[in-house]
Formats: structure tokens, C-alpha cells, sequence
């Protein structure tokens, strides 16, 4: 059913954000946890957070069924077609990101707008995406993180941190504002004004009923985690949602669950060895809101942002909860730039930039500076926020 045109960059089909090799070495790490005995296989029931892994079951379904019926390519597609330089693509590229992955998830939001990006370069043959990649990498990171459901860490701290909508709103906002304004900063130093010619043109179908599922679905679950819906509105609205979805169901990666399942029991496991004990960062600097800060993004560069949110969480409750939480959150959400494996997200863009081309060196070199300097900007304006914002 043709009810929505659009004539953009086709985008570039890929596979689902969590990658096999994700998934086996979770399974991997998880599996020697209980070998070793640091966990006892009675003991992981208690370790998953239920209230979290359906949150992640509904959100896959509803933007499956959003992906599917060509609506967010629609929407990405619209605004990137309407560029005319790669300065102004640039900008648009990382508001869009960011918007996206606010609703979306980060890794999701990559998929769906890094392959409009590299589409360009098929009309401009001197059009350089890399540095706009590396800018859309870091926007789904650091603006996405605005809503709970920006990213897994995000869903996770909510639920574990006891913020409130508004509550939680009013912490990302100024650090988002903040990071947007980094990043458009980083624009004119990064892309030139050079001209785009008009993008290769096809037409996008958008299959109402799908789209009107995937959308509606995400609202449910919102309004579930206001506390306007019952915890378990979501799940029921999500059936139906699968049932339209019919055999693409099976195609789904629903890897997440799995991944977040066994990070549980992996990140319990290594909270108990006497190794964490000794390096315990909270241990050493204290349990205040700047130390989370530090500490997540720290942590966040050696074993990535989501597994840091989870292994630190437990210190943030028990000493008091409230500002340590909101520390933790701009900690870990900072610590997603930075290395490549600070956040899934980095190596989801990455791989889409630098497959199937010979030379990846200018990525790298455009990646890392840009990366580090957007934690250090991060850092800092976590920092501040925490030290203005009233215990």
C-alpha cells in the first residue's frame, strides 16, 4: 500500500544492532561465571530484572514493526534529501541521530541513518562521509540518552534508580542541550561547506498498519512506565503488534533480552571477585555524585557503558540512592564516547562505515580524537550538573 512517498538515499539493509559475536561471548562469560561458582545457577532468577528485559521484549516488537513499515525511513529519508551541502548534512545528520535513537535507542538510530549518510557518496564522488559518520556515532550516543528508552543503560538506571518521568527529564535535559551544543560545534571544524547535488531518488511505501502498531506500541509503553498504564499493558498491546508482524516475527533479533540476561549474572560474577574488591573505584573516592561520574565513565572505557551502569548500581542504592543515581547515569552516558568499545553504539557505526572498504585509517583517526575530546566535554559538563543540581 503506497500512502507515504518520499525520494531520498536508499538506505542499506543490515542485520540486527547485536551482532552473533555479541551474544556468544556473553553466553561465553555467563557460562564460566557459573563454572567458577562466583554465581550459583539457583542464584540467577533473582539476578534478571524482569520489570527491564519486557521492557526490551516491547520496544524490539515496536520498532520492528515501525522499521518494517518503512516509517522511519520515511522520516529520516525527509529530512536528510532536503540538504544542499555537507555542512547543513552534517547538522541535520546529528540532530536526526539524536532524535532517533531518543526514541528508538541508540543502536537502532544508526542503522536507520548512517546508511542514508553513505548513500551520498554515490551522486558526490568527492563527498567524505566519515566525519559525518563520526558525528552521527556520537549525537545517537550523547542526545539520544534524553529519554529512558535512548539507550539500554538509560532503561536500566530508570528503573533501578527511582527517578521519575519528570524527574528524570530534568536531569538529561541541560546535559543534553549541553552535548548538542558540542556537537554542532564540532561541525564547521570537521565537515566543509562543499555543495551536495540532489540524493539518488526512491520511492518509499509506508505500510499504514505496521507503522500505526510500531507507534502505538512505543506509546503504551511509555505510558506503562508513567505509571498511567498497568506494568503488563505493554506486553498485551504488544501481541497483537506481533501477530501483524507473521513470519517477519522470526526474523526479529531479539538478542537483547539474551545479551542484558547474561551481562546480569557476568557483571554479579565479576562484582564478587576479589579483583573488583581491590579496584572498586567508590571504594577508593568515596560514594558522592562526582565519584559516580568519574567512575562510570571510567569504567565505561574498558568493559562498555551498559555492563559499567549495572556493576555500579548496586553502590549507588546502598549508599543512599537519589543524586548518586543521577551521577551514575551522566557517567555512564559520557562514557559512551571515548574507545570503541565504550558503547555497543560505536562499534554498530563503525561497522557500517568501514565495511567493505580497503582503508579504514581515516575513520580511526577522525573517531578517536573526536571521541575523547566529546568525553572530556561530557565529564565535565556532568560534573558541573551534578554540583548544581540540589541533593
Amino acid at each position: 500500500m503506497a500512502d507515504g512517498r518520499s525520494y531520498a538515499p536508499a538506505p542499506a539493509r543490515v542485520a540486527g544492532p547485536y551482532d552473533p559475536w555479541v551474544l556468544r561471548v556473553s553466553a561465553a562469560l555467563c557460562a564460566l561465571v557459573l563454572v567458577v561458582r562466583l554465581v550459583s545457577p539457583a542464584e540467577v532468577p533473582g539476578l534478571l530484572d524482569l520489570r527491564l528485559l519486557e521492557l526490551f521484549v516491547v520496544l524490539i516488537v515496536a520498532v520492528e514493526c515501525a522499521r518494517r513499515s518503512a516509517l522511519f525511513d520515511l522520516l529520516v529519508s525527509g529530512v536528510l534529501a532536503r540538504v544542499r551541502s555537507e555542512r547543513a548534512l552534517a547538522a541535520a545528520a546529528v540532530l536526526t541521530a539524536g532524535a532517533t535513537a531518543a526514541a528508538v535507542t541508540n543502536d537502532v538510530a544508526l542503522l536507520l541513518v548512517v546508511p542514508f549518510t553513505l548513500a551520498f557518496e554515490r551522486v558526490a564522488p568527492e563527498f567524505d562521509p566519515a566525519p559525518i559518520v563520526v558525528l552521527e556515532i556520537a549525537a545517537a550516543n550523547l542526545l539520544g540518552c534524553l529519554t529512558p528508552s535512548g539507550n539500554p543503560q538509560n532503561l536500566f538506571l530508570f528503573a533501578r534508580g527511582g527517578f521519575t518521568p519528570s524527574g528524570f527529564l530534568a536531569a538529561q535535559l541541560p546535559w543534553v542541550a549541553a552535548m548538542a551544543g558540542a556537537l554542532l560545534l564540532c561541525v564547521p571544524v570537521l565537515v566543509p561547506r562543499r555543495p551536495l547535488p540532489p540524493a539518488p531518488a526512491v520511492v518509499l511505501r509506508v505500510r499504514k498498519r505496521l507503522a500505526t502498531a510500531g507507534v502505538g506500541l512505543l506509546v503504551v509503553q511509555v505510558l506503562s512506565i508513567l505509571g498511567v498504564l498497568p506494568r503488563y499493558a505493554p506486553l498485551l498491546a504488544a501481541v497483537p503488534a506481533a501477530a501483524l508482524l507473521g513470519r517477519a516475527l522470526l526474523k526479529t533479533d531479539f538478542s537483547l533480552v539474551a545479551v542484558f540476561s547474561f551481562l546480569f549474572v557476568v557483571v554479579e560474577g565479576l562484582r564478587r571477585t576479589p579483583v573488583f574488591a581491590q579496584l572498586d573505584p567508590i571504594r577508593h573516592i568515596g560514594a558522592t555524585p562526582e565519584a559516580f561520574v568519574l567512575s562510570g565513565a571510567l569504567l565505561s572505557q574498558g568493559i562498555s557503558n551498559v555492563p559499567a551502569a549495572i556493576l555500579l548500581a548496586p553502590s549507588a542504592a546502598a549508599a543512599g540512592g537519589g543524586a548518586l543515581f543521577t551521577g551514575l547515569l551522566y557517567g555512564v552516558n559520557a562514557g559512551g564516547a571515548g574507545t570503541p568499545i565504550a558503547s555497543l553504539a560505536n562499534l554498530i557505526g563503525a561497522d557500517l562505515y568501514v565495511r567493505g572498504r580497503p582503508l579504514h585509517g581515516r575513520f580511526w583517526r577522525l573517531f578517536l580524537p573526536v571521541s575523547f575530546a566529546l568525553l572530556g566535554a561530557g565529564v565535565a559538563v556532568s560534573l558541573l550538573l551534578v554540583r548544581l543540581r540540589p541533593a
